[in-house]
This record gives C-alpha cells, structure tokens and sequence, in this order.
C-alpha cells in the first residue's frame, strides 16, 4: 500500500467497494463483507467501518495503514475525525507537516484548527505567504475575523485592480478576484462606506456584472440598515440581488406587508421565478399558505426551461393544506400541456405521496405504469427508504448497467445489496472496475 496506489483506486475503484455499495453493505448487515474488503485495503470500506466504530482507538486504528502512507486523503480524514472528538491538538500534529511542505488542502484544514487553540499568529505565519492562493486567502480572512489583525491581512492579500475584463476568458486584469475579501476585511474594521463604495465600484465591469459583489453588497447595505442605499440599488442594476436582501431586511424589522407588496410589484407578469419563489417563502413563513400556492400557481406553465424547482414547493404546500388530489391533478396537467418524460410525471407524484407518508399509493402508480425505468426506482428508493417496493430488474448484462458507466454499474451494485445477494454485487464490481481497459473500451462502444 502506497499514496499513490491508493490515489488510483480512489479514483478509479479499481479493487475497492464504492462508498454507497460499502454504506449499504453495513446497513443491510453484512459487515462480514465489508471488513473482509478492509482488511485487503478497502479505503471506503475501512472509512466506514471507522464511522460505526464504538470506541475512537478502533476507528484510527482501521485507518492507520492508510494514514502511514502520507495519503493526503487519510491524513485529513483522521484530522477531521480528531478534530470532532476535540483531540484538535493530535489532528494539528497529524497536519502540521503536509501543510508546512505544500499541501494546500492541508493547510486549508489546519488553518481552522490553529484558531480554535487561539494561535492566530500561527495561521499568519502559514497563510500569510500564500494569500496569493485565492482558496487559502479566503480561510486567513475566515479564521482572523474577531482577532484585531485585519489591516495587517488586507495588507498579504494582492491588491484590488479593475477587476477582471472577462471572466470566461483566459486571463485577466487581476491575478484573481480579491474585491469581496478587501470588503469583508474594510467592514470588520468599521469603514462600511468604503466597503460599499469598493463593492459597488466592481458590480458592473466593463459590461459584465459580479453576481457575488452585488449579494455581498446587498448584505452589506441591510446588515447596516442602509434602507435608502438598498432601494437605490434595487432601482440601479442591482435588482436580481437587492431585491431580496431589502425584502428581508423589511421582515426583519417586522414590516411583513412592505415586504409582501415590494416583491409583489418586482414579481411583473408574467412573475419572474425567482422573485416568485422569494414571495411564496415569505408568505409561508408567516401563515400565508394559501397566498403562495396562488403566487406559485401560473409561474411554471410561463417560465420555460426545468420547472422542478418551482413545481415541488408548489406541490408540497398543496399536499400541506390537505390538497393532495389537486397537487397530483396540477402536475399532471402541466406534463399534458407542456410535455415530460413519464418518469418526471411519476417521480413528481411519488413526491406528493411521501410528502403525506403514502408509499402505497406510489407504488401502485409506477407498478401500473408498466416497465420500470432506473432512475425511477432509485427515486423511489431515495423517497421512501426501508420500504420494499418489489421493483425487479433483469439480470442480463444490457439492464445490468444500460449504459456501461460507472453510475450504472454501482447502481445495480447497489440494487443487489438491498435484494439480499452481496456477493453477487460485490462480484459486479470486481468484474466491472478491476480491469480498467476493458470498461475503457465499453464505454467506447457505439451504441445501437
């Protein structure tokens, strides 16, 4: 067992049990299968077998083989473990030298655990030199808040330019990106209006606007109840983003029917979704179920694209006021009007039926809806875990995986472990993933 082997296998499982598979094994009881798999160097399986441990020592000690490696993976696995027991002292050992001799992943982990002991100036001595990192610069201003330090960290980050010219081009202006760090570290020091001021002047660059300055800007504004600022930037390109921030601030003070109205008129017609959704939210949270079904109501048959995201809250607040009937009815006349797989149709009903805690009813749709898609019945098994639906699956080698991927390939991995034939998939896998050429050539296989 080396890092390097055990990075291939990760990526590729050659050899192991995928995490779901090992997950499932131990549900299901065979934890024989599993540690017979850990004890050959199983990562997933050992990982696993660690989470269910009933003492600290006999976790570490299931991956201590792997973490002897030096594998980046183990080694911030353990940490973590370490750090959730408070043991935070052992993981700041286990990390120190990776992220002292480079490993940004690492130091990423370190940094945190440096600043619960307190040792702030530690967390500049690793980061400070490496705040040209944009991952690492986030996490020296994250664990510095609080500390008094941050003109000293705004001072090791690069310099704010123009901001980038074109941010789906090769390059740009700036190394990357340090405008909402250098507002975040101007507020924390009480210079809220150049904060604003800095954010404002990168919302829109060179024709391109900067989603995260606007949010961050309208946070600003709201968290410093700078009402008459947010309405101006809901008034000035900044509507998509001020918008909501100004209608929870108005909630926040209580003002619940200026809110109301404020995303009412911003929602026009026909109702923008997004806005839509925020009204319907706000709605529900204070009693007003019935208000957000009808805001919700027309906006999927106006909105184009994937209407999902709309459609189930929609559903979910119908199957609430006791109307699951018209939820199903709406659902299926959407999919009369605008069209659908029948597996979208079913899946979206069996939300409704879980929603109320009627598996039966589920089952019974998809059962008379004739064959039985795959994604289908992982749906129905993600809604309604523990149930035994009695959905079967042939066992020939084109319903065995469809299409010859890896998805494919652990999910009826995963359907034999429920069935009760853990050997069955656990000889699926080696089969499938412990010759990498030939799925290689599966996968390049034109298909009929």
């Amino acid at each position: 067992m080396d890092a390097v082997d055990l990075d291939h296998r990760h990526r590729t499982y050659d050899g192991w049990i995928p995490p779901t598979v090992a997950s499932l094994l131990l549900e299901h009881g065979h934890v024989g299968v599993v540690r017979d798999q850990a004890d050959a160097g199983d990562w997933y399986c050992a990982h696993r077998l660690a989470q269910a441990a009933t003492s600290q020592e006999a976790a570490l000690a299931l991956l201590a083989p792997f973490v002897a490696t030096g594998w980046p993976r183990a080694v911030g696995t353990v940490a973590g473990l370490l750090a959730t027991w408070d043991r935070v002292e052992e993981a700041v050992a286990l990390l120190r030298r990776p992220a002292r001799s480079g490993d940004r992943r690492a130091a990423r982990q370190l940094a945190p655990l440096l600043a619960r002991l307190g040792r702030i100036d530690e967390v500049v001595t690793l980061l400070g030199p490496r705040a040209a990192d944009p991952a690492l610069a986030g996490v020296l201003v994250e664990v510095t808040a609080g500390h008094g330090r941050d003109a000293e960290i705004a001072a090791l980050l690069p310099a704010v330019g123009v901001g980038a010219t074109d941010p789906f081009g090769p390059g740009s202006s700036d190394a990357w990106n340090t405008v909402p760090l250098h507002a975040t570290l101007l507020e924390r020091q009480g210079l809220v209006d150049e904060a604003a001021d800095l954010l404002r002047r990168h919302v829109h660059v060179d024709g391109v606007m900067y989603a995260d300055h606007a949010q961050q800007l309208a946070h600003l504004l709201a968290r410093h109840d700078r009402e008459a600022d947010l309405r101006a930037f809901v008034a000035d390109g900044g509507e998509e983003y001020a918008l909501a921030a100004l209608a929870d601030h108005l909630e926040q003070q209580q003002r619940v029917g200026e809110a109301v109205e404020t995303l009412r008129r911003a929602a026009g017609d026909p109702a923008d979704p997004h806005v839509a959704l925020h009204l319907a939210e706000l709605l529900v949270r204070h009693g007003r179920r019935v208000e957000a079904v009808e805001v919700l109501r027309p906006v999927p048959h106006t909105m184009g694209g994937d209407p999902e995201w709309i459609m189930r809250p929609l559903c979910r607040w119908l199957a609430d006021e006791g109307r699951c009937d018209e939820a199903l009815a709406y659902i299926d006349d959407f999919h009369a009007r605008h069209g659908g797989t029948i597996g979208e149709r079913l899946r979206e009903r069996a939300e409704v039926h879980a929603h109320r805690g009627r598996p039966a009813e589920a089952f019974a749709e998809v059962r008379a809806a004739g064959p039985v898609g795959r994604e289908l019945v992982a749906g129905l098994e993600e809604l309604f875990p523990g149930y035994d639906h009695g959905f079967e699956f042939a066992d020939s080698p084109g319903d065995e995986a469809h299409d010859g991927t890896l998805a494919g390939t652990v999910a009826r991995a995963e359907r034999l472990v429920r069935r009760g034939e853990p050997d069955r998939a656990v000889a699926l896998l080696r089969d499938r993933f412990d010759s990498p050429e030939a799925l290689r050539r599966d996968r390049l296989r034109p298909r009929a």
